[in-house]
């Protein structure tokens, strides 16, 4: 089997068919075909099966293919190393972080990065934390900042813990309470992300617990900018927000709901793959991260 045979069957799988692939490839298509062909006589099984929408992986070919992508990543990593010891920190780091993250650490540790290397270049995207893992996972981005679970296969450097709150317009009548209840906050109008996102699910099993019904949000969104806190200026809306966050520019203010009736704690670190290469660009920038986190 050739090298690029690996880059051929990963091509069929991602456009789900010889000629999509063939043509993003820039090959023909009976060579893309001679291809698949070659690796499925090395395997001995059908790697894929024909469908009225295209090709799909089988069982064999699904096992296959993770594999290939593995096989894939660590070969640009050992690209990536050459490079960098062949030109030293030049080169571009790609990072990803949750909307959810002060955005003095991030952008206060890339700026200080950019200080001092003038030839350093980032990609960064902003993203929810499943997306961000995800796009880590797939080989791309260099690093992630986000919520770290419990049970995670990257690697993790933890930064610092922190915790989600209640935020309010700084008008709202429930700010003049000096204690509430998640009971006081079930009748209220709300900003939340929408059902599937995991924020939306813990606030939800919080009200479900205590018998309470879930909040019924007058704005859904998928903070993917906190930008849209704006909306909540000089409403009776309240939403979920970090507590030294963006939201707090848009003059908000957090509720005085103690953390066990809601408890959205949280530890925040930067992830990489387990074994990938850091450069030194990726390994400086996490320096200069612990060092914002402080």
């Amino acid at each position: 089997m050739e090298t690029r045979d690996l880059e051929y069957i990963l091509a069929v799988a991602t456009h789900g068919g010889i000629g999509r692939a063939a043509e993003a490839l820039g090959i023909s298509q009976p060579a893309l075909t001679k291809a698949v062909q070659r690796v499925e006589a090395q395997a001995g099984l059908p790697l894929f099966e024909r469908t009225a929408n295209g090709m799909t992986a089988t069982y064999a070919g699904a096992r296959f293919l993770e594999r290939a992508r593995r096989i894939r990543l660590e070969y640009e990593d050992g690209i990536k190393e050459m490079l960098g010891i062949r030109t030293g920190e030049q080169g571009v780091l790609r990072v990803g972080y949750s909307p959810s993250i002060p955005g003095g650490v991030i952008l206060g540790a890339c700026q200080q990065l950019m200080r001092e290397r003038p030839v350093a270049r980032l990609r960064l995207r902003r993203r929810l934390a499943r997306d961000v893992l995800d796009l880590l996972a797939a080989g791309e981005l260099d690093l992630a900042v986000a919520p770290v679970q419990a049970s995670t296969d990257f690697a993790v450097e933890l930064l610092f813990d922190d915790r989600l709150v209640v935020v309010a317009d700084q008008g709202h009548a429930l700010l003049r309470r000096r204690k509430l209840r998640l009971a006081d906050l079930a009748d209220q109008d709300w900003l939340l992300p929408e059902a599937h996102i995991t924020l939306r699910q813990q606030v939800d099993a919080a009200f479900r617990q205590r018998g309470l019904p879930a909040p019924q949000p007058r704005v859904e969104i998928d903070f993917g900018s906190t930008s849209l806190f704006a909306l909540m200026q000089g409403t009776q809306m309240l939403s979920i927000a970090n507590a030294g966050g963006d939201a707090m520019q848009h003059g908000l203010r957090a509720l005085p709901l103690d953390v066990e009736e809601l408890d959205l704690r949280r530890r925040i670190g930067v992830l990489t793959r387990a074994g990938a290469y850091l450069s030194p660009l990726a390994q400086r920038l996490t320096a200069l991260l612990r060092e914002h986190s402080g």
